[in-house]
């Protein structure tokens, strides 16, 4: 049987503080730097998470949950 993966997007990313994200990959529309955007901004630019993407806890609890972790 495969491992069940939590769906990769800023809303599992341990990136997401909530109203900003605290990530450093590079937008897509200016270029910049991605730390300090609106997550609003993040959610619609990164719908599959970017290359800085990395599993939050509470994600992560939930992907082994239903793995029967």
């Amino acid at each position: 049987m495969e491992d069940k993966k939590v769906e990769k997007s800023c809303m599992t990313c341990e990136f997401n503080f909530g109203d900003v994200c605290a990530g450093y990959g590079t937008r897509t529309d200016t270029g910049k730097e991605t730390y300090g955007m609106p997550m609003e901004d993040a959610e619609k630019m990164f719908p599959t998470g970017c290359d800085d993407y990395g599993i939050s806890l509470e994600a992560f609890i939930e992907q082994e949950k239903k793995n029967g972790r």
